[in-house]
């Protein structure tokens, strides 16, 4: 059986989550080697979570998702947020990308929060990390509250720890391998479920 072969719901599912132009679409793209998500300092380029069945060194067959900035705003922006949040049910294994510029902003905590509540293992890709620490615009420290073997300071521009990021959700992963579920993007906590055997 070829890679091609292996089916979605048996791949590792790993999305990408953050706000707009944390720079989610940039790391996706430097992550898989390809040009997956357009990549625009527009705000809210990306709209709707895209998906890519690919193969992923060193884990193999996976699904990449890239989510909507989750602090859109307007009415259209509640339903990206929807779908961003819709797209939690599905993952195995959470990146939550940060502005290394900008730091963690209360909707960064939120998204964590839920990958906790979810009991979705998740890494920080601490992102911008070419820029001068310091400064106007430079980068800032991460939290002290953020362990270090979550975080990952990465430049989507130059490729840098992008290797390590990778190996990092592999060995993410790996531990999801044997935890696969069939129903788990049906079902939120606190559902009532009924299951019937014939």
């Amino acid at each position: 059986m070829g890679l091609n072969d292996v089916s979605s719901g048996e791949r590792i599912h790993i999305g990408f989550f953050g706000l707009r132009n944390a720079g989610k679409s940039s790391v996706v793209n430097a992550v898989t080697g390809q040009d997956l998500a357009v990549v625009s300092d527009v705000k809210g380029t990306t709209t709707d979570p895209v998906k890519k069945s690919m193969e992923l060194l060193p884990l193999g067959p996976v699904v990449i998702i890239d989510t909507p900035g989750f602090d859109d705003e307007g009415m259209l922006g509640e339903k990206r947020v929807r779908a961003t949040r819709k797209v939690l049910g599905s993952i195995d294994v959470a990146v939550l990308v940060v502005d290394g510029t900008e730091g963690l902003r209360p909707a960064d905590r939120e998204l964590m929060e839920m990958f906790r509540e979810r009991r979705i293992p998740y890494l920080i890709a601490w992102n911008k990390a070419d820029l001068d620490q310091g400064g106007e615009g430079g980068l800032k420290e991460p939290p002290a509250d953020i362990p270090e073997e979550q975080l990952v300071r990465v430049s989507a521009v130059t490729g840098g720890n992008i290797h390590e990021l990778k190996e990092r959700i592999g060995h993410f992963a790996r531990g999801q391998e044997n935890q696969k579920v069939l129903v788990r993007d049906l079902l939120s906590p606190g559902d009532t479920v009924v299951l019937v055997i014939p």
